[in-house]
């Protein structure tokens, strides 16, 4: 039997993260699907307002490509699932590997797969801008104008977002792997604590508060060490619980 000692890790690392970007082609094309849908939905305009009087009315209606952010953090938190299933395990161990290889190996793919997302996302949202100017042919659309820092900013910021969900779901993932048990309880908690706050008549929810605690970020530094470290300890988190597991499990 050949040990992994025997060879070089880091060809192994990259020859499973090459290995993925190919098999896994289908998780692209579903997230331009994905986008292409969140635009199509944001064509009939994300929020709207009007009034008039008897000389004249008006209506104005906003777009923004907030579904097409939304539905890309769904694709990138189910996919982070995706990863952890017993048959993407049996696939890694068709390499000399061991948990920590395909672990970095999947952490390399889910970057990339985050960037691409990204990208894509800031395309997909220039597209809906352009086809509501040229196709609704709308009296006048006002727009923020961005700077180029403002735009690489957004970017980033979209990344560490995506990075995020999918990280979570890939602990998620895991942890379901690990406890059948755990796959149905997870979701009856979370709706459980929803439930519960919203009773209580709370401001919002558990998962809003959570969200504020980033979203709300003034400091686009602070914003960033924070969507790092929780990235890191959610895929750590994975990656411990990965070691548990065998093969065939």
């Amino acid at each position: 039997m050949m040990y992994l000692t025997e060879s070089n890790v880091r060809d192994i690392i990259f020859k499973q993260y090459r290995y993925k970007l190919q098999a896994y082609l289908g998780i692209f094309t579903s997230l331009i699907f994905i986008q292409v849908l969140g635009m199509l939905f944001s064509f009939s305009g994300t929020g709207s307002m009007g009034g008039g009087s008897d000389a004249f009315s008006y209506d104005v209606r906003t777009y923004s490509g907030s579904l097409i952010a939304i539905f890309t953090l769904v694709w990138a938190f189910s996919h982070g699932i995706s990863l952890t299933t017993k048959q993407q395990r049996y696939d890694d161990f068709n390499f000399v590997t061991t948990r920590q290889v395909s672990n970095v190996a999947n952490g390399l793919f889910l970057v990339t797969a985050s960037g691409t997302a990204a990208i894509t996302g800031l395309l997909t949202t220039c597209v809906l801008r352009l086809l509501v100017t040229q196709v609704l042919r709308t009296p006048s659309v006002a727009g923020v104008q961005l700077s180029v820092i403002d735009v690489v900013e957004g970017l980033i910021g979209f990344f560490l977002y995506i990075l995020l969900f999918a990280c979570v779901g890939y602990f998620i993932g895991m942890l379901a792997q690990t406890n059948k048990i755990v796959a149905f309880l997870l979701p009856v908690l979370l709706i459980g604590v929803i439930s519960i706050q919203v009773y209580l008549g709370g401001e919002g929810t558990l998962l809003v508060d959570i969200g504020r605690f980033y979203v709300l970020e003034a400091s686009f530094l602070l914003f960033t060490m924070k969507s790092v470290i929780t990235s890191a300890l959610f895929f750590l988190g994975a990656c411990m619980l990965g070691n548990r597991l065998e093969v065939g499990v």
